[in-house]
């Protein structure tokens, strides 16, 4: 579904991704994981636009997708979460939503719109709130949302523009173990329910070794190893990475 072939970004002379060779099948969740500054987070940038390659090719469904736009490769079906919730902030959960999913609308900017398109929107704002169980909080202005609601709209904004594809970084960030454990489950159950390929970067190794079917590990902007779960906890190499520091 998705492919890398020695992607590498450099920044002056630190070099962030190094001859990254990544193929993703579209089955089961994908978890890249790695310490602090292994470049996780950069390799997100280069797949969803924000970053240009030094060099290197990226391919999603067999198609050269390799320093496009942001929004032309969501238009191909991806899309992503980020670190930090980016959100409407003076808007409510409804709007914010809204606004993502008229996004899709090619007629989106024309001053006037068919009655039929707007119910169409708000039944899809309506569905992706009852889906993230964020519908008792509808009119509720994002900057007034708790820290893990606010994880949840940031995850709708992604959603709401039905993606096949989906990249959340660190979603459960900032989240105690209870908390982490609701929002893995939710993940979980919208990823199966929309039939969504999903890639992961999370801190919570623990949680990773439980929800993922396949596992990356980056170090030092390199691929230390891949493999499920097991081969990845068996993994020498992997520990050592690990000795002194915290995932990302």
């Amino acid at each position: 579904m998705l492919e890398t072939k020695h992607l590498t970004k450099k920044f002056g002379e630190l070099q962030a991704v190094s001859d990254v060779n990544l193929s993703i099948s579209r089955d089961g969740i994908h978890s890249i994981i790695g310490p602090n500054g292994a470049g996780k987070s950069t390799l997100f940038h280069l797949l969803t636009g924000y970053l240009k390659p030094t060099e290197g090719e990226i391919r999603y469904n067999e198609e050269d997708i390799t320093g496009l736009a942001p929004r032309k490769i969501v238009r191909k079906g991806i899309s992503r979460s980020f670190q930090i919730a980016d959100l409407f902030e003076g808007l409510t959960v409804k709007e914010n939503l809204q606004i993502a999913t008229q996004a899709l609308d090619e007629k989106r900017n024309a001053i006037w719109m068919s009655s039929d398109a707007l119910t169409t929107t708000l039944e899809k704002t309506d569905q992706l709130m009852a889906d993230l169980e964020l519908s008792e909080l509808s009119d509720v202005r994002a900057d007034a949302l708790s820290h893990g609601d606010q994880r949840k709209l940031e995850m709708g904004l992604a959603l709401a523009v039905e993606p096949d594809l989906i990249l959340l970084d660190e979603p459960t960030a900032g989240m105690g173990k209870q908390e982490s454990v609701q929002m893995m489950n939710l993940i979980q159950r919208i990823v199966n329910d929309r039939d969504i390929k999903l890639i992961l970067i999370e801190h919570d190794i623990e949680m990773v070794m439980q929800i993922s079917d396949r596992i990356t590990v980056l170090n030092r902007g390199e691929i230390l190893a891949e493999g499920d779960p097991k081969e990845i906890q068996a993994n020498e190499r992997v520990q050592e990475a690990y000795i002194g520091t915290e995932g990302e």
